[in-house]
């Protein structure tokens, strides 16, 4: 719009032009026109670039109209009162638009300060509210320490209260442990009474088994036996010396502990009649540290205790590592009656092969005695049909011969493998004797000890239960042996016997060959004599073989003790376990004694 107007001033202006050179009222209505002009109001200034467009245009307007007045100087003063006014108009517009752009500066500058202020009174509000919430936070802190402070205070009140409830908590604890140990010190001397009477009777017990075992051995065996005796009776009395000690140990500590406990009873009767606490706090202190004291003593006395225990224990793991050494040594024998067993029914095997080639025999010989018989009625008959009739018998007799002299050197090989055999059988039993003697020696050594740690009358009743039945199992034992012994040493004879019969036989055969043509009846009658003699010795033979049967039957028999031998260590092996259980339970009955105490 402005710019309108200034194009429409500059129109005006150079309408005039041509007036000045010949028409003037033309440009009086300019003029005219133009004065309503500048009571227009200013307009605004929101464009502040377009002003400088605008003044060149003012200064030619200027121009325009000082070229009109001096172009025309006879005009007259309402055309210069005009060009006055119009200049008035327009240096007014520039002031107003200047004033404008100062205001809208001013606002501006109004507006940045007024955001920069409250900026500022914000941020100092920020930091007003910060400073609040510290001194907030201190405040709660503060407010912390107190409660904490409170706290404290209480729990010191409490415990305060507590350590006088304590206090005359203890003073009841120290009468009722004294009660306690009271009851602790009569049954801790009711059960060393038990204990010392249950060590007489197992050693009265002990004493009479051994003595007992010991005759039943001697007359057994008919053997010294001094040295294992001595070593019994010493193991008895080294047990015995270490029994006593420990009562003796056990006896004073319970004196220390019944004096400390009558000196404890007069100190807490001293107490009660005190009257002060400070007194009484004294006093317990002392108490406290003498007792510290006999408690250092106690410990110095039950360490000794332990240290007699362990010993006992170790005692006790030898004895064990021996029965399980003699437990694999059994085993060992075991294997080596499984082989004799073996070997054993392999000469079974042989002596029957041999019983039935000696049972075949007697059939033989009362073939050969029908066949005498006949060469007898053969004898009695015409001399001419006697030469052939001999030569056939002869024959006849000497293929029978023959075969009896096959089947007798068969026995024979029999009889000398056997003989083999029983020497092999010999070696093992003295091996098993002597291993038998080993075992009967350590199994003696452990029954002494076993009845000497043993602590209840029903485990000594099965200890000495399992003894005797090892002392007759060996003595059976020793019996089987010494039949086998007699068997064997009869089995030469029996071999003597049976070389005699083949003897016998070969003579006969070899008279038959030398007689075989002329055979009087006396020598019939000699060689039925002879076979009768065959027929004794074949019995005799049969008796041998039944009594190795026999022997046989009894080394099964010895096989079958030696199981019930392991069985019986195996059951020694549990009640060494229960002596242990029951060592564990009394060493712990001992440590209760000592606390309570």
């Amino acid at each position: 719009m402005p710019s309108a107007k200034q194009r429409g001033s500059k129109g005006g202006h150079g309408a005039a032009s041509p007036s000045e050179k010949g028409a003037h009222p033309s440009g009086g209505a300019d003029d005219v026109a133009k004065k309503p002009a500048p009571q227009q109001p200013p307009p605004p200034a929101p464009h502040p670039q377009q002003h400088p467009q605008q003044h060149p245009q003012n200064q030619a307007h200027g121009k325009g109209g000082h070229r009109g007045g001096g172009g025309g100087k006879s005009s007259s003063s309402s055309s210069s009162s005009a060009s006055a006014a119009a200049a008035a108009a327009s240096s007014s517009a520039s002031c107003s638009r200047r004033l404008g752009r100062a205001l809208n500066f001013l606002f501006y500058l109004a507006l940045v300060a007024a955001a920069a202020f409250s900026g500022w009174c914000v941020h100092h509000v920020l930091e007003e509210v910060q400073q609040v919430r510290r001194s907030h936070q201190d405040f709660s802190r503060q407010r912390e320490e107190l409660g904490q402070g409170l706290q404290g205070v209480e729990q010191k009140v409490q415990s305060l209260q507590a350590t006088f409830g304590t206090f005359e908590s203890i003073l009841r604890s120290s009468q009722h442990k004294q009660d306690l140990t009271e009851k602790a010190v009569k049954q801790g001397e009711s059960e060393v009474s038990r204990i010392s009477e249950v060590l007489q009777k197992l050693q009265n017990e002990i004493l009479k088994d051994l003595s007992d075992g010991i005759h039943v051995v001697k007359d057994a065996r008919e053997r010294d036996f001094t040295s294992l005796e001595n070593t019994v009776e010493e193991r008895l009395t080294e047990l015995t010396k270490s029994i006593n000690d420990n009562i003796a140990i056990f006896t004073e500590v319970q004196k220390r502990s019944q004096k400390e406990i009558n000196d404890m009873k007069a100190k807490v009767a001293s107490l009660e009649e005190s009257e002060g606490h400070k007194q009484d706090l004294k006093a317990l202190k002392e108490a406290v540290k003498e007792i510290q004291t006999s408690a250092k003593s106690r410990e110095w006395d039950m360490e000794a205790l332990r240290s007699t225990l362990q010993t006992m224990e170790s005692d006790v793991y030898t004895e064990v590592r021996e029965l399980v050494s003699l437990k694999q040594e059994q085993q060992a024998f075991k294997e080596a009656a499984d082989t004799e067993r073996l070997a054993l029914q392999a000469l079974t095997e042989k002596l029957l092969r041999s019983e039935e080639s000696v049972s075949r025999l007697p059939e033989e010989i009362r073939r050969l005695e029908e066949e005498l018989r006949q060469l007898k009625s053969d004898s009695h008959g015409p001399k001419e049909d006697g030469g052939f009739r001999h030569s056939e018998a002869f024959e006849a007799l000497q293929q029978k011969s023959q075969g009896l002299d096959s089947r007798l050197q068969h026995v024979e090989d029999g009889v000398l493998s056997m003989q083999v055999a029983s020497a092999r059988q010999t070696e093992s039993l003295e091996s098993l004797l002597s291993k038998s003697q080993e075992h009967e020696q350590r199994l003696a050594a452990l029954q002494g000890r076993l009845e000497g740690l043993r602590s209840s009358e029903a485990d000594q009743d099965g200890l000495a239960s399992t003894v005797r039945s090892l002392g007759e199992a060996q003595l059976v034992l020793y019996g089987d042996v010494e039949e086998l012994k007699r068997s064997v040493g009869e089995l030469p004879s029996t071999v003597e016997s049976l070389q005699k019969v083949q003897e016998q036989v070969h003579t006969l055969l070899s008279q038959d060959q030398a007689q075989a043509a002329r055979l009087p009846p006396q020598d019939f009658l000699d060689r039925l004599s002879s076979l009768d003699n065959l027929k004794a010795s074949v019995s005799q033979v049969e008796a041998d073989l039944k009594m190795l049967r026999t022997a046989v039957d009894s080394l099964v028999a010895y096989s079958v003790k030696i199981e019930t031998n392991e069985n019986n260590l195996e059951s020694a092996k549990g009640l060494l376990d229960d002596l242990r259980n029951d060592l564990d339970r009394l060493f712990v009955k001992v440590e209760k004694i000592h606390e309570k105490v």
